[in-house]
């Protein structure tokens, strides 16, 4: 890959990259990750603040409706039947265990069986989705 040294051509060098869908792939990932109990607690000590597993459901469902509006598919009947279910998989489990409570306890009493699935349910969601 040659890099030009002109400020258009660098822009074009570092659109290539794709870092922004890379980044909210690794910000979805890591959000579900601790939704579903992946990683135990995330402080951030300037503020002496813990995250919430809630915090952490805004984040996944913000990350993956800004990576699905950009995706280049954009438009959800352009998917095939299995993909739209998959697509639809995953908000629907990210907001099942944030709001249901059987769905909650279900998960945290069966670790890491049904969380480690609910976070592989998403990733694929969320694979599908920004194809």
């Amino acid at each position: 890959m040659a890099y030009s040294n002109s400020m258009g051509g660098i822009l074009g060098d570092y659109k290539n990259l794709r870092t922004v869908p890379a980044l909210f792939s690794i910000v979805f990932a890591l959000a579900s990750l601790y939704q579903f109990g992946g990683i135990a607690t995330v402080e951030i000590v300037w503020v002496n603040y813990t995250l919430t597993a809630q915090h952490a459901m805004y984040i996944s469902l913000g990350a993956y409706a800004i990576a699905f509006a950009s995706s280049e598919t954009k438009e959800f009947r352009n998917y095939r039947d299995w993909e739209q279910a998959a697509i639809a998989a995953g908000p629907v489990v990210i907001l099942a265990h944030g709001f249901v409570p059987q769905v909650t306890d279900m998960v945290a009493n069966n670790q890491p069986l049904l969380g480690v699935t609910a976070f592989l349910a998403v990733l694929f969601s969320w694979g599908v989705a920004v194809r």
